[in-house]
């Protein structure tokens, strides 16, 4: 990711197969769509770096005919920003992907995050 933040410790897409529902690059996804949901809170934030802190805890649930429709898959993150003023901070959290009725038209993926702790830095 040129020009992006610094990305630590993220399993490479490869050797989380469980996750292809989310695309082909799933922690370019997931950089962007942190990045845009900080953003709207305060236009002048630079995110510097995400560190993932493990790996990501994934739940898969199956219809009754066996098929997969809902995927979760939550990691734990480090965010290391500027505020619009310039003031450092670390963010701890759990960024999580929802993804619902899977493989059918009314298929939807969402994602929330859910703060832990902020410091200033």
């Amino acid at each position: 990711m040129t020009g992006g933040p610094e990305l630590y410790g993220f399993p490479p897409p490869a050797a989380l197969p469980d996750l292809r529902w989310l695309g082909p690059d799933y922690v370019s996804l997931l950089v962007h769509d942190l990045t845009r949901g900080l953003l709207r809170q305060d236009a002048g934030t630079r995110v510097m770096g995400i560190r993932c802190d493990g790996e990501p805890e994934l739940t898969a649930t199956v219809d009754p005919a066996g098929y997969i429709r809902a995927h979760e898959a939550c990691f734990p993150l480090q965010v290391f920003l500027q505020d619009g003023t310039g003031r450092p901070w670390r963010l701890r959290g759990r960024w999580t992907y929802s993804g619902r009725d899977l493989g059918t038209a009314a298929a939807t993926v969402t994602h929330s995050w859910r703060l832990l702790s902020a410091d200033g830095v």
